[in-house]
């Protein structure tokens, strides 16, 4: 909760009167994860925080609307990170029966999504001036977290 959902609403909140101040609107883009929209097992405060996250984003968007300030959240799943390492990879991948290239490409368009793909969604957001309280999920395509 620490990270995952008060980082989001301190820093938001700091950005936010700093964007009050400079009557320039601006943008702040969450990290919201599919444990927000697809919970798995055992994964229960991650997904609840990052759900937490979800919903301050869309609480901050009405809030933060009036004075020019765009609220939006990117949503991706099966990202290596410092979280998703090589042994978590291994691991699942095992645990469903498939090689981890094949877990880690377990998706519509069959290709491993990167961090580069990430930035991108979280760069073409930031730069989205009549979006707001929207999600772009990037997973290369898992129906099981599509948003409803």
């Amino acid at each position: 909760m620490d990270l995952n959902f008060w980082g989001h609403q301190l820093m938001s909140r700091e950005a936010a009167k700093v964007m009050r101040k400079q009557n320039t609107g601006g943008a702040i883009v969450f990290n919201i994860s599919k444990q927000a929209v697809n919970p798995g097992a055992e994964f229960a405060p991650y997904g609840t925080a990052k759900a937490a996250a979800l919903a301050l984003m869309r609480h901050s968007a009405i809030e933060y609307g009036p004075m020019g300030v765009t609220c939006n959240a990117v949503n991706a799943d099966r990202i290596r990170t410092g979280l998703m390492t090589d042994a978590m990879v291994e691991e699942r991948s095992r645990a469903r029966g498939v090689t981890p290239h094949d877990y880690m490409r377990g998706n519509l368009l069959s290709r491993e999504v990167t961090g580069e793909d990430v930035a991108e969604a979280f760069l073409h957001l930031a730069k989205a001036r009549a979006t707001t309280g929207a999600v772009i999920t990037v997973d290369g395509g898992n129906v099981a977290a599509m948003m409803r």
